[in-house]
């Protein structure tokens, strides 16, 4: 009886023991092969390098005629008219505006008159002096009384002719600073006039860091919020000598090429200077960036078949990739596609994408 429990125990044991020896190498072949780790992953690389580029200097600005010039009268008074309105464009010659020209013609008659009776006075006293009854003396004074009057004509004349104002060239009004029964004084600016014959320009302002580099010549590119997905071109025709004593920068001035666009005076533009100096420099596309904050980011390169985390300083950020400062070198694979699901020291493959 003893001996029977015995073998049946051991049966049991060994069923036992068979079972779990069969259930332990069953789990051992289960194991998908991805699941170890040994398959790369494909992803897309590049191989970094160096080019020579020029580094824009980026400001913004403001579109103005390359001529403006305030109109105003020569002499005071009253204002008469003011014929345009501000934004309007008009043609050389054209009357813009004018004084309450009656004291002015007056005193324009008055020296007509003068000067004719200062005229017969010297022929009357020219031919006594022919005749020996005028003396010299006296044929002088009469001449100079005649030379002052015609002068005086001469100078009420033209303050008529300036106390109407017209178009210089052919362009905008830009402002209008005084309107019709206004007083006012000789000198005092009516209309802020934009000649449309030459170019337009932008106006920007850059820091002393960057106007070193600039120089006459170099060339631009300019967008206006105006014109989305326009770009305009333009070279930089002066540059300021002097800084701004407010804002301690210096005024950059950029003459755009024609276009069949239409442009109006204040228009906002956004610059990009391309100075004449390059330099060596490591870009690579925005989509190699795992992470970025701020101007430091995350990239992973390929190294002995692993996927190396990387950080790297961003120095610039152009439209169509971003100059790199740190964190990578010339010869350097870096990843650019396949990011997604991609962690520090998992084996890679780099593969060329569709």
């Amino acid at each position: 009886m003893m001996k029977r429990i015995f073998y049946q125990i051991l049966f049991a044991s060994g069923m036992l023991l068979f079972l779990m020896g069969g259930t332990g190498c069953q789990g051992r072949h289960s194991v998908p092969a991805r699941q170890t780790g040994s398959r790369p992953v494909a992803v897309e690389a590049i191989q970094v390098n160096k080019r020579t580029m020029a580094l824009p200097i980026r400001e913004s600005g403001q579109l103005s005629a390359k001529d403006q010039i305030k109109l105003g009268f020569l002499t005071g008074g009253i204002i008469e008219e003011v014929n345009v309105d501000e934004g309007r464009s008009v043609t050389k010659g054209q009357k813009l505006a004018s004084l309450n020209l009656s004291e002015i013609r007056a005193k324009a008659n008055e020296a007509t008159l003068a000067w004719q009776k200062a005229s017969k006075d010297y022929k009357r006293v020219l031919n006594l002096y022919r005749d020996s009854v005028a003396t010299l003396e006296q044929l002088e004074h009469v001449r100079t009384l005649r030379d002052i009057a015609l002068n005086n004509l001469h100078i009420a004349r033209f303050n008529l002719d300036h106390s109407v104002i017209r178009a210089p060239a052919d362009g905008k009004i830009l402002k209008k600073l005084a309107d019709a029964g206004e007083l006012i004084a000789p000198g005092y600016p009516v209309l802020l006039f934009a000649s449309t014959e030459k170019a337009w320009v932008v106006r920007c302002h850059v820091p002393d860091v960057d106007i070193v580099k600039i120089t006459p010549g170099d060339s631009a590119h300019i967008r206006f919020d105006a014109w989305p997905g326009r770009e305009f071109t333009g070279i930089v025709t002066e540059t300021g000598s002097a800084a701004d004593p407010y804002t301690g920068t210096y005024e950059v001035e950029i003459s755009l090429d024609p276009s069949d666009l239409k442009l109006v005076a204040g228009l906002i533009a956004n610059v990009e200077i391309y100075p004449a100096g390059t330099l060596q420099a490591i870009t690579i596309p925005f989509r190699a960036l795992k992470e970025a904050d701020r101007m430091k980011g995350i990239v992973f390169r390929v190294k002995n078949g692993k996927a190396l985390m990387t950080e790297v300083v961003i120095r610039q950020m152009l439209d169509s990739c971003l100059i790199i400062s740190k964190g990578l070198s010339p010869g350097d694979s870096l990843v650019i596609g396949g990011l997604e699901d991609l962690m520090p020291g998992m084996p890679v493959k780099p593969v060329r994408m569709p």
